[in-house]
């Protein structure tokens, strides 16, 4: 997309008009038009917040390293110009230093989903938002709720992380209480407590915690279920929750959860599943987030361990581009080839995070997931 260029600086027109353009590419070019514009006019306040747009744009719209190369532009504005007054457009926030510090959760939640991130670098990040938000008056909850999602490879950190985020009352640097929520429901279907997660979901479930006007929370939590119902073989009520999810998503990328519909399908409606396959695989060829990559990858690399599982013709027609790797002519692929594949992309992903943390939680990710004779067997268990 060609650079927009304005013939009058009006800050508040180029908000409007940007937003006004569909999420994705599209916008996210605009918005780093905004930035160059403010930046020409030395016009601090738009300089911060259009930064902050597009941190937006790209945490739940687009490419989340977006984000993680500009945010360090934005704490050094906020540094030399700490007394920066809030827009017209986030008047929530008493100025320019609160707003930043919202978006800095962002920037430290998505920190883990980067192997190219040293870990001394995260904890740099973590240390730095538990300085700000001592000093700009908050307390300690968010921290506690990004530390605890942060050290999925250690239980023990993990664990330490929730009780503490537990523990802490709410200030006004929370998240909203449908997002905590959230985080308590997932933390008690990680420890198996489904009674007690099946509680706390109630008021989502019945819309009275919203995350906004949309219905994000209700997806979140459904998306945490389903992953629990797989993961101990309640396939008839994963099914059900993945036929709710696919009716009702919304545009944002979060809650795109193809891949983890695609995984479910494979053992309960194959043939839906390979025709989400076929529509989404482009979309499955890159992610927000290395991280985000590998969950796709391998929840697209069990559909086809599945598949061959329960077929004996060894190929299968896609009508494939000749952006895919493995692309031939005769849209004739081998499924073995197809699993080999996505095996690899994922498996290369895992050894970087894995080297990165220290640990090996995305090697035992695989494995259990590719283990799709455990979860037939537990399926049975849970019938009898």
């Amino acid at each position: 997309m060609e650079e927009t260029l304005y013939v009058t600086y009006n800050p508040v027109t180029i908000k409007n008009q940007y937003d006004e353009l569909p999420h994705g590419k599209t916008r996210m070019a605009a918005i780093k038009s905004a930035i160059k514009e403010a930046d020409r006019n030395n016009d601090i306040t738009f300089m911060i917040y259009f930064r902050e747009d597009l941190c937006d744009e790209s945490c739940f719209y687009g490419d989340e390293t977006e984000m993680m190369v500009i945010f360090p532009e934005i704490l050094n504005l906020i540094d030399r110009y700490p007394d920066t007054p809030s827009t017209q457009f986030d008047t929530a926030y008493k100025n320019a230093t609160e707003h930043v510090l919202w978006v800095y959760k962002w920037v430290v939640g998505r920190c883990s989903g980067f192997y190219q991130i040293p870990m001394e670098d995260c904890m740099k990040f973590f240390n730095d938002f538990k300085e700000r938000s001592i000093a700009y008056g908050f307390n300690l909850k968010p921290y506690y709720r990004l530390l605890y999602g942060f050290y999925h490879f250690d239980d023990e950190k993990s664990d330490e992380a929730f009780y503490n985020f537990e523990k802490l009352p709410r200030d006004s640097n929370c998240n909203c209480r449908a997002c905590d929520r959230n985080a308590e429901i997932s933390f008690y279907l990680d420890k198996d407590n489904y009674k007690k997660a099946v509680e706390l979901s109630e008021d989502i479930e019945s819309r009275k915690l919203r995350c906004g006007r949309d219905n994000s929370a209700w997806l979140r939590m459904k998306i945490s279920f389903m992953s629990y119902y797989m993961d101990n073989g309640y396939f008839e009520e994963a099914d059900e929750v993945a036929y709710l999810i696919e009716h009702n998503m919304n545009d944002r990328t979060e809650y795109q959860a193809w891949d983890d519909i695609l995984r479910c399908y494979s053992y309960t409606r194959p043939g839906r599943a390979l025709r989400i396959y076929k529509k989404h695989w482009k979309m499955w060829q890159e992610g927000t987030s290395p991280s985000d990559e590998f969950y796709k990858t391998l929840n697209v690399c069990c559909f086809w361990k599945k598949y061959r599982m329960d077929r004996e013709k060894d190929t299968v027609k896609l009508a494939l581009d000749k952006t895919f790797p493995l692309y031939n002519e005769e849209n004739i692929y081998n499924t073995e080839e197809l699993y080999n594949y996505y095996y690899k992309r994922a498996e290369d992903i895992a050894i970087k995070f894995d080297k990165r943390n220290n640990a090996d939680s995305y090697k035992k990710d695989m494995q259990e997931r590719l283990d799709i004779q455990r979860y037939i067997k537990c399926n049975m268990t849970q019938k009898n």
